[in-house]
């Protein structure tokens, strides 16, 4: 019979053989029967719960080993997040935060435990921003996106973003919060060098034009609130691109902020200075000043301005052009403000620069005239409507031809023949002399070609230069070009050049000069006597010619004093080599008098006014004895 084993030993316990026969065997094996199977049955269950005890221990293992897997991924994540985690108990002071804040940002995490947000998170926080997180607080909801600054040793700031939410136990009771931080000082840092870069001029420091107009629009308004009014100065420094030209940008550079140092130490701390671009500045005034003060302000800056100041070892000089515009009797708004101070500072320039000049409605109407006249002459080279007149210079002693001057004219379609004195400037000051002297030299040019193609024998023809065309880089070339295209000889051309041209950067007209000397071209210096006229500046400059101003000749026989200075400008110049040429001749008793003082040349209405090329040439011999005019 096959019972249980434990049944089998307790039968033998008891004496009994389980294998042999068994007293009334019948009943005895049912109920051994019944007895094996029940151990059988513990059995079968014991074994049952061992295999579940092992299988959930085995899963329990596994389970812990990916819990540990889970967080050991998590740590390192957040490791290597530039953001870390952090929790405030009830009364919002911080309880934890991650390892990894130290590494994103280099602070100990035991620097916020212990502490509310209030006690470091303080610094350079919008108040917008400060409400609206104080008011989620309140109410325990979630914030997102909160962003403060953490003042740091050195006075160095650290900027943090956080988000949070509320936490609360099980029978709803607050328990603070929990969230997420990140380090975003650079882009703090990156968003608030954009905003200086958009409101503030990178050179200087000072308002740029964005932001000067926003407040300007906000001065008018309180200045109309309060029934005040204030003044608006507009100041451009003369001649500046000189100093670009002839030293580099570099030196402007330093210039312009050596110029915003001066205006901005001179102002009260309610007044404000702005670079509106290039050497153009821009000062505000409040308080209700007058004409008087203004004008003494202006004054002082002009002063300030016109201080020496060092540049690459040279002391150098500048002056200022100031236009005082007045609120509200100039005007209302910024716009029609900055327009009448800016044209009002062209007044102090047509002046004679380095003046102060307030708007005025007549100076407004010739200011449109001059920007008509800007707009019309920026299109008359390629309208065609540029002339070159010729007025010929003669010699004293034998009256024939020796040379001729080039003059430009400009016949506008509408205005007719426009007079010199009123576009020159215009293009002097709008830097349009550039092209047109580029043209001007290409044309003369072009005309000695083609009187020489015809037969005619070409006298010498000068053209003049102004200071923009000095400072030009391309000068030399520009001329060079001009000779090279229509095959002529640098003997064919002459520059005039007046002493105010030369004395605005002497040390760059000297070089440009002495390149068109040894180019094998005369010089002339224009307008002698008018300027700085003395031997050390003859002596400095490779000049051939000196041209005494018609000043001096209209006087002659009669003026001693014009009698006194043609005579010792005549013998000064021969003293040097040079030959003398006097403008203005008008009448045989000058041309009587410069033959009597030993003069070599004379030019004026005696001998023949400027004329287009075509009437000029009449006058041009096809033989040498054809060339007298007297």
């Amino acid at each position: 019979m096959n019972l249980h084993p434990l049944l089998t030993r307790q039968l033998q316990h008891l004496g009994l053989d389980a294998s042999g026969p068994l007293p009334n065997a019948k009943p005895w094996t049912r109920l051994l029967e019944l007895v094996s199977r029940a151990y059988k049955a513990a059995d079968d269950e014991r074994c049952l719960m061992q295999r579940s005890q092992l299988l959930a221990s085995q899963e329990m293992s596994e389970l812990n080993a990916a819990l540990r897997l889970s967080q050991e991924r998590l740590e390192s994540l957040v490791s290597l997040s530039a953001d870390w985690i952090w929790e405030q108990d009830e009364n919002l002071k911080v309880t934890f935060v991650s390892a990894s804040v130290k590494t994103v940002t280099g602070i100990d995490p035991s620097e916020f435990i212990g502490r509310a947000r209030e006690s470091f998170a303080s610094y350079d926080t919008s108040p917008e921003a400060l409400a609206e997180y104080h008011r989620c607080i309140e109410a325990r909801l979630p914030f997102r996106n909160f962003t403060y600054g953490m003042l740091r040793e050195g006075g160095r700031v650290v900027y943090f973003r956080v988000s949070g939410e509320p936490t609360f136990d099980p029978q709803g009771r607050f328990t603070g919060y929990r969230g997420v931080a990140s380090d975003v000082t650079a882009s703090m840092l990156a968003a608030r060098e954009m905003r200086q870069l958009a409101r503030y001029d990178s050179l200087t420091g000072l308002p740029n034009r964005t932001m000067f107009v926003d407040e300007l629009q906000r001065t008018i308004a309180r200045a109309q609130r309060e029934n005040r009014s204030f003044a608006l100065c507009f100041i451009d420094l003369d001649r500046f691109k000189n100093i670009n030209d002839s030293l580099g940008h570099a030196s402007g550079d330093e210039l312009l902020k050596v110029m915003a140092g001066r205006l901005r130490g001179l102002l009260r701390e309610g007044d404000l200075v702005a670079r509106l671009g290039g050497d153009e500045f821009v000062v505000l005034i409040e308080g209700n000043p007058d004409s008087t003060a203004l004008t003494m302000v202006a004054q002082r800056m002009l002063a300030a301005i016109g201080e020496p100041f060092n540049l690459q070892g040279h002391g150098f000089q500048v002056s200022g052009s100031i236009g005082i515009a007045q609120f509200p009797d100039d005007g209302d708004d910024a716009t029609t403000l900055l327009r009448h101070a800016d044209t009002a500072m062209y007044q102090a320039k047509a002046q004679g620069k380095n003046n102060v000049q307030f708007y005025t409605a007549e100076w407004a109407e010739q200011a449109a005239r001059l920007f008509a006249i800007e707009n019309d002459l920026r299109h008359a080279i390629e309208r065609g409507e540029l002339q070159l007149h010729y007025q010929p210079k003669v010699s004293i002693s034998s009256g024939e031809i020796v040379g001729a001057e080039a003059l430009l004219r400009w016949r506008h379609p509408q205005r007719g023949l426009v007079p010199p004195t009123e576009f020159i400037p215009v293009a002097e000051d709008r830097g349009l002399i550039i092209g047109i002297g580029r043209w001007v030299v290409q044309a003369a040019c072009a005309q000695l070609r083609s009187w020489r193609d015809a037969g005619l024998r070409t006298p010498c023809v000068a053209v003049n230069l102004s200071v923009r065309q000095l400072a030009s880089d391309s000068l030399v070339e520009d001329f060079g070009e001009a000779l090279t295209v229509h095959g002529l000889s640098p003997l064919d051309l002459e520059i005039e050049i007046t002493e105010s041209a030369l004395m605005a950067d002497p040390d760059r007209a000297n070089r440009i000069l002495h390149c068109f000397h040894d180019m094998g071209m005369r010089i002339s210096i224009d307008d002698f006597g008018t300027g700085y006229s003395s031997l050390a500046y003859l002596k400095r400059f490779p000049a051939s010619t000196v041209k005494i101003d018609r000043s001096f000749v209209s006087g002659l026989p009669g003026d001693r004093d014009d009698l006194a200075i043609t005579q010792a400008v005549i013998a000064m110049a021969h003293t040097l080599g040079l030959s003398v040429v006097a403008e203005g001749v008008e009448t045989r008793p000058q041309l009587g008098m410069l033959r009597e003082l030993g003069c070599d040349e004379a030019q004026g209405y005696l001998f023949g006014r400027p004329v287009p090329a075509e009437q000029f040439a009449q006058l041009l011999p096809r033989r040498p004895q054809d060339a007298k005019v007297l």
